[in-house]
């Protein structure tokens, strides 16, 4: 959060150039490659990333047709992990000129390029890759190469005209597209709820640098954004992410005010924050309701605010705050506060707030708050990382999708009587 500065409204990008996830830029004069149709079977290689990409071209074998494409298989001699790399090298030429591909330009990394050889999908199985399996089993590495596939299809679409940023979450959209499908074919990991949860949490972690632009020419996207174009591709499917050319998704990336603001990282010192975003989360509510809610709130502690504010940021501290004035809301209009219906509403009323701090701000006496850049991010993080919740399988994922419908929809999007 940050004081005495208004917030700008969400900004809607519109599409300018393409841009892939790696240092290797396509040519947009280059005609698209001749990628011939290959027959593949599964390939047990030990490599998690390599072994999703059967079940990743089997689904846009079949959702091609949808999106008015073609779709060619990627040839398997343009595969290439970063170990390959490493020991073999491989090429990658553009109009003739051929060029090495570096193992350290996929350090930490995947991407995917546009050679005359083809198109080309390179990760680092280094240490990404295991990185990615050791903490989310299965579905961390298969939302990312189900990412990068998202840039296959732009690459042979041909679009070349996108900005960063928006090919970028289209690509996250096309991901989660790809976790419906293999959900409802009972593909491994994406049978199980748990991966649901593990798949936004890993998406939520390949976000942009706190404070970074969302004009800067290699923009992925916040994490809230990330994990919102994911969400969607889930629940609207392959189609609704190409729209995303006609009707650019709102983007709430925001670089910091100031250098006290990204001195501070964005977050108030602790009793500033309570009392002001106090102050903030109760104003919200009370305009929601006809009826004092003060009586109704159960007020969290001490210590649990001060651990969210350690762990998280100052945003999580507001959005404990917010859940806990939402239940009172619902019990004020007699809506019922147990089970997983209602916990969704709640997490559909804290996005009302968040909607509300960051199209306007809220002010505080003679203070204006205001959303600083990683706050969105810090409300997803406060449902993502609770033991409580994620002893609930897939209820973190519902929970989230519940949030960003507030955040963007506001309150009429949660069905709230009274």
């Amino acid at each position: 959060m940050r004081t005495n500065r208004a917030l700008s409204a969400i900004v809607v990008v519109s599409a300018m150039l393409v841009a892939s996830c790696g240092e290797l830029v396509p040519d947009p004069e280059a005609a698209a490659p001749d990628v011939p149709i290959i027959e593949k079977a599964p390939l047990p290689t030990g490599d998690p990333a390599f072994d999703s990409v059967y079940d990743i071209e089997r689904y846009w074998e079949e959702t091609a047709p949808t999106i008015d494409l073609d779709y060619a298989p990627v040839a398997e001699d343009r595969l290439f992990a970063r170990s390959e790399l490493e020991d073999d090298g491989g090429v990658c030429s553009w109009n003739g000129e051929a060029e090495d591909l570096d193992p350290d330009d996929v350090a930490d990394n995947a991407y995917v390029t546009d050679c005359d050889e083809g198109i080309t999908v390179v990760w680092d199985d280094i240490e990404l890759v295991p990185d990615l399996e050791k903490r989310f089993p299965g579905a961390g590495v298969a939302t990312l190469m189900a990412h990068e596939w998202g840039h296959v299809v732009q690459f042979q679409l041909q679009l070349f005209d996108q900005t960063a940023i928006l090919a970028e979450q289209q690509a996250d959209c096309l991901s989660g597209a790809y976790v419906a499908w293999a959900r409802g074919q009972g593909i491994e990991p994406f049978d199980d709820d748990q991966a649901l949860d593990w798949a936004i949490i890993s998406t939520l972690e390949t976000r942009d640098e706190i404070g970074s632009s969302a004009d800067d020419e290699d923009a992925h996207g916040n994490g809230f954004d990330r994990v919102r174009a994911m969400q969607e591709g889930f629940d609207r499917g392959a189609q609704f992410c190409m729209g995303y050319d006609e009707t650019p998704p709102p983007v709430t990336q925001i670089p910091f005010a100031d250098a006290t603001d990204e001195a501070d990282g964005g977050n108030l010192p602790y009793d500033e924050a309570v009392d002001l975003l106090g102050t903030a989360v109760a104003d919200h509510f009370e305009a929601l309701s006809d009826e004092s809610l003060e009586a109704f709130v159960d007020e969290p502690d001490d210590d649990l605010l001060r651990e969210l504010y350690d762990e998280i940021g100052d945003n999580a501290v507001g959005t404990e705050l917010a859940l806990r004035w939402a239940e009172a809301l619902q019990i004020s209009v007699g809506e019922e506060i147990d089970g997983e219906g209602p916990a969704l509403q709640r997490a559909c009323l804290v996005g009302t707030w968040l909607g509300d701090m960051f199209e306007n701000g809220a002010e505080v006496g003679d203070d204006v708050i205001s959303l600083s850049p990683f706050d969105l991010d810090e409300s997803i993080q406060t449902f993502s990382t609770s033991n409580d919740l994620l002893a609930n399988p897939g209820l973190v994922f519902e929970l989230v999708a519940s949030l960003r419908v507030g955040t963007i929809d506001g309150v009429d999007a949660c069905a709230l009587d009274g």
